[in-house]
């Protein structure tokens, strides 16, 4: 018959000894549990060059060469506040390279370090409309340290040339205005929006453009496809996709978007304001703002849109409704601009922003330049702003944009069209394109870059003291581009810059150029401009922002291909604290988490609960209540600031905030270097080595137990069980049962551990038990239990090995061991405590045939040991 199964451990087994024992156990109560203990790791510098910190995201913050006399562990490189003011033309040169074609009115998008030149007007006539169209997407390489363009060995096909390689645009549908399938255009735009699965580098969305066809009944005419190109981990597009729900919407009547493929209603448009959004909740949405269609074929042959509309990106690389996966559309509409627009630039920004003492990224669009007249007789010299939700993608438009003394205020900026732009390091850079109130515009053509810097509100700041916003606009004094230089209908976009690791003159963070456009004669040109930004001499500039932030990358932290618990952050700084600067400080905050194979940003979950691992978490090293660094070495000890939490990672990201007092503009505090002190993020793991049930002659004779603690077969993934969970001990329990049919099992499963348990709870099958202590399972460590180690689970008696096999017959014996989780192992290590291994899910279970009562053990090693209730 089965052994009767106790339900509680009634009895603490805390010392075991026997006359051949060489070991002596502490007396200690299993349930007391020391809090974690802190380590010695290693150290992991992460940023701490030039070339580290310029992988970063730059917030009113620059890369710098400091310090200029460097010491251990410091080298040159460090982060501080971006001076403010007009672009230093020094920082500017001519590429030396060109367009395979004279390009104007080309869109240009930047993924990784390629850039793409998208189709764009080749001749152009006395009127400015275009007469030939490239067919091609020009896709350059860039040396991310140099900024130079990579010799092309293979240019396919024609017209590539040593710089660029030309992909041909697959040729569709252009609309209602001709039925023939047309692959050239100008006047288009286009987003490039970065994969966050898979291999591939990412999407290019083209949206729109004038076409020309002389086999169409109209020539210029404006078209409403939406195409998106695949671009491969190698830069190379590999596919194209049309689909007709993606096409460029029309209203009816009654506002409602037509979603009839072959309505003859259908418009299309072009010169559009697009902009391309991720927001902090990591949703990715292409915002369409205004535009100008060209319809001759219709009734109304030219109109101005005043309308918003806007599209979702999945993980996919698929254009959605954004709020109603059932439409016939992709596009939903959101409410108007107050007047008509085209032919301006929209940028959009991100900051950060402190609610409730925590950081909180924010999203928004900066809307700049502009037509609000179809033939430009009229520009736009406002400055607007739509906040982003960065759930449901709704905007929420304001022209309140500027910091004043007490508030905020809308301001004008010089007027301009065929105008483009670029936001980084929460700079505004406005670029070339037409001060003139005419189209096409060329004799107004310019080659300054006026820029602007906003706060971590959104809100410009007054750059002169005297409510000058944007600085850089005198075409003497302020050019920026190279000689022959004024552009009108130029691109532009920024490559990140990779420094080299040595550098210890000036680098920069990020390469812009400037591409194509037309001349002061409304010719295409080929010519390429290039500059630096994202330097301490970005600008000529003394005057400092008065705070930023800095962003790492995510960085893997693995420690042996393990995943890493993180013991200590350590930050080097310069604040050379003057009197007049008493306050200036550096803040930093970090997150971590544990991912597969990956570490990028859309690793983290964003939630800033305090249940979430993962979340931002700040530290301070100074004691100050105000301040949160020590000039120099800082370092904190993450089990003291976070004492209840092991800290594990396989990747993790910092952000620093620089501050300083508003008395100084000119100086600014320094980060030089930070680091990570970690380990590998071992745990226990109580494996089975042996487990056998031994007869003799027909009699029960011994159990034999050997545990091992060993995780992934590495000692570098095991750690101590007394480390991990503190000192004591914990349980081992048998079930042992008697079968009343000899063919049919008595025991055919035991329980698994239970996290849940408490530390006096037994398995409700256990007839024997032995009590182990932690200490001697340190890494690799084997423990062999003896057989006068076990007592009755009953009453906490010696087991009596005579009643418990004294009955002939067949006996099944199961193992649990930990069964109250108190060793500190993971899932993984618990699957594996009722056998040798989680593939049996029910336990190992060993079965003996007893004839006749156990062999009576010699009086020599019987031994009685003391007990101690709980």
């Amino acid at each position: 018959m089965a052994l009767p199964f106790p339900s509680r451990r009634p009895l603490l087994l805390l010392t075991i000894c026997m006359l051949s024992c060489t070991l002596l156990l502490a007396m200690v109560p299993l349930g007391v549990v020391r809090a974690l203990v802190d380590e010695t790791g290693t150290d992991q510098i992460i940023d701490n060059s030039q070339a580290d910190f310029a992988s970063g995201v730059f917030q009113r913050t620059v890369v710098a060469a400091a310090p200029s006399s460097p010491s251990a562990p410091d080298v040159v490189g460090a982060v501080e506040l971006a001076p403010v003011g007009a672009l230093n033309r020094n920082n500017w040169s001519t590429a030396s390279t060109t367009l395979p074609l004279p390009l104007s009115d080309a869109p240009v998008v930047s993924l990784g370090k390629y850039l793409f030149v998208i189709s764009g007007a080749t001749t152009i006539d006395s009127n400015g409309e275009s007469v030939s169209n490239s067919n091609y997407v020009f896709r350059g390489e860039i040396n991310q340290a140099t900024g130079a363009f990579v010799t092309v060995t293979s240019p396919h096909p024609a017209p590539g040339n040593d710089a660029f390689k030309a992909f041909v645009i697959q040729g569709a549908d252009p609309g209602s205005e001709c039925d023939i399938e047309i692959a050239g255009r100008s006047r288009s735009a286009a987003v490039a929006v970065p994969a966050t699965t898979g291999s591939n580098l990412g999407y290019i969305f083209i949206v729109g453009g004038n076409m020309y066809d002389q086999n169409c009944a109209t020539y210029n005419f404006s078209t409403n496809l939406v195409q998106r190109a695949t671009v491969d981990a190698n830069g190379d597009i590999t596919a194209w996709s049309t689909p007709d729900t993606w096409r460029f919407p029309t209203l009816d009547s009654n506002g409602e978007i037509i979603t009839n493929p072959a309505s003859p209603d259908l418009r299309g448009v072009q010169d559009l304001q697009l902009v391309y959004v991720r927001t902090s909740a990591g949703n990715d949405f292409i915002y369409a703002i205004g535009g100008l269609s060209v319809a001759p074929s219709q009734l109304l042959q030219q109109d101005i849109y005043p309308y918003v509309f806007y599209t979702k990106v999945d993980t996919n690389g698929n254009l959605t409704h954004p709020t109603n996966s059932s439409a016939g559309t992709v596009w939903a509409k959101l409410a108007d601009l107050p007047f008509p627009l085209h032919s301006g630039t929209a940028l959009a920004v991100n900051t950060t922003q402190i609610e409730g003492g925590a950081p909180v990224q924010k999203d928004a669009i900066f809307l700049l330049g502009g037509c609000t007249e179809i033939d430009c007789t009229s520009l736009n010299t406002s400055v607007r702003r739509a906040d982003v939700n960065p759930t449901t993608g709704a905007l929420t438009w304001t022209n309140q944009v500027a910091a004043t003394g007490s508030g905020t205020q809308a301001i004008n900026i010089q007027a301009r069209h065929n105008v483009t732009g670029l936001s980084f390091n929460n700079r505004i850079y406005y670029i070339t394109g037409s001060t003139v109130a005419n189209f096409p515009g060329a004799g107004g053509a310019t080659a300054t870059i006026p820029v602007a810097i906003f706060n971590d509100q959104f809100l410009l700041e007054d750059l002169t003291n005297s409510s000058i916003y944007f600085v850089g606009t005198n075409e003497t004094n302020d050019r920026v581009l190279p000689e022959p230089y004024r552009r009108v209908g130029a691109a532009a976009a920024l490559i990140p810059a990779v420094p080299p690791d040595n550098a210890t003159s000036q680098v920069y963070a990020a390469w812009m150029y400037v591409i194509g456009g037309a001349d002061e004669n409304n010719q295409p040109t080929s010519t390429i401009f290039v500059g630096g930004v994202g330097s301490a001499n970005e600008t000529t500039s003394a005057t400092r922002a008065p705070e930023g932030w800095y962003y790492s990358q995510p960085f893997p932290v693995l420690t042996d291909n393990e995943t890493s618990r993180l013991l200590a952050l350590k930050w080097f700084v310069d604040l050379n604290r003057p009197s007049s600067n008493p306050e200036a400080d550096i803040r930093i905050q970090f997150r971590a988490a544990v991912t597969s194979g990956t570490c990028r940003e859309s690793d983290f979950d964003p939630s800033p609960s305090i249940s979430n691992p993962e979340r931002w978490r700040a530290i301070d090293a100074n004691p100050d209540p105000v301040l949160y660094s020590n000039n120099g070495l800082n370092q904190v000890r993450l089990i003291n600031a976070f004492p209840d939490e092991e800290i594990q990672a396989t990747c993790m990201q910092y952000r620093a905030q620089l501050i300083q007092d508003p008395g100084d503009r000119t100086f600014s505090p320094k980060l030089l270097y930070f680091a990570v002190e970690k380990i590998v993020a071992a745990k226990p793991d109580i494996i089975i080595d042996t487990f056998d049930v031994q007869t003799n002659n027909g009699s029960f004779s011994n159990i034999v137990l050997t545990l091992r603690n060993l995780r992934k077969n590495s000692l570098a993934a095991t750690r101590s069980v007394a480390a991990a969970s503190g000192d004591g001990g914990f349980f081992v329990d048998l079930c042992i049962a008697r079968r009343t049919d000899p063919d049919v099992p008595a025991l055919t499963s035991v329980p698994a551990p239970d996290p849940n348990a408490g530390a006096s709870a037994t398995p409700a099958c256990a007839t024997v038990s032995v009590q182990l202590p932690k200490g001697p399972f340190i890494p690799g460590a084997s423990y062999t239990v003896l057989l006068n180690n076990w007592v009755n689970s009953n009453n906490g008696e010696p087991a009596d090995w005579n009643t418990i096999f004294g009955t002939p017959g067949t006996y099944d014996i199961g193992i649990v061991v930990d069964y109250n989780a108190m060793t500190g192992e993971d899932v993984e290590g618990q699957s594996n405590n009722r056998g040798e291994s989680p593939s049996a899910p029910n336990g190992i279970i060993r079965t003996i045939t007893v004839v006749a009562p156990p062999t009576p053990e010699p009086e020599s090693i019987k031994v009685f040991v003391p007990v101690i209730y709980r």
